[in-house]
């Protein structure tokens, strides 16, 4: 397994935080937008996708590609939908109104799973880039060349550091959790490694966003046929 170098790991979030200023004050038309492109980029290179994720996971063809195509499709929902998200008014008495408005948090962090993992990944990183986020990415380790190739070609269209993308197991998690300058955890996986991420974050009082342990059990009556 392709595994970045602990020095390369404290870089990532580095660059993600220096490239968080500018990338927050970005106009959010422009970073959907700029999804947007990166979405067409990936179609672009579908297939490519598909066959490395069939390679290492052993997923059926068909079923990759659909789960690129999927992933595509949500960069492109969300590229449409964050230029228009705004505050939300809530009136109180009269003449007063309260006024919310959504800020980035900062930097995330990204763990996502082999089962699915482009589909997956794009979920969790098209929301964090169009609301003014900067990622750091570290996909599943029975994954890697897939991961990796998707890592790549999203930095390829979005500036400088707000995707950045590292490699390895469980030692490349932890090293990650390691690090100061992370404001998100945001986790796909399993729940032993989701209580780890909450307890990291609540030294670092940062906020988690955790999908975990759902192995799906399927039941059936004893008049189904199978």
């Amino acid at each position: 397994t392709a595994r970045t170098a602990p020095t390369e790991v404290r870089t990532a979030v580095a660059r993600a935080r220096a490239a968080f200023p500018a990338w927050a004050r970005t106009a959010p038309a422009e970073r959907g937008a700029l999804l947007h492109a990166a979405a067409e980029h990936l179609r672009a290179h579908a297939q490519e996708l598909a066959d490395l994720n069939t390679r290492e996971t052993g997923k059926v063809p068909g079923d990759a590609l659909g789960g690129v195509h999927a992933g595509i499709g949500t960069l492109v929902q969300y590229a449409e939908l964050g230029p228009v998200h705004r505050g939300e008014a809530l009136r109180g008495q009269f003449g007063a109104a309260d006024w919310s408005v959504p800020h980035p948090r900062g930097v995330v962090l990204a763990l996502t799973p082999w089962n699915d993992p482009v589909a997956v990944a794009c979920g969790i990183l098209g929301a964090a880039v169009v609301t003014g986020n900067t990622v750091v990415h570290k996909g599943s380790e029975r994954s890697p060349a897939t991961m990796a190739r998707l890592n790549a070609l999203l930095a390829e269209v979005l500036p400088e550091g707000v995707l950045v993308g590292v490699d390895g197991d469980a030692t490349t998690g932890e090293l990650l959790l390691e690090q100061d300058g992370i404001d998100v955890y945001a986790h796909v996986g399993s729940t032993a490694t989701g209580d780890r991420l909450a307890e990291v974050a609540t030294r670092a009082r940062a906020h988690v966003i955790r999908e975990n342990g759902g192995n799906d059990p399927f039941l059936v009556d004893a008049g189904g046929d199978p």
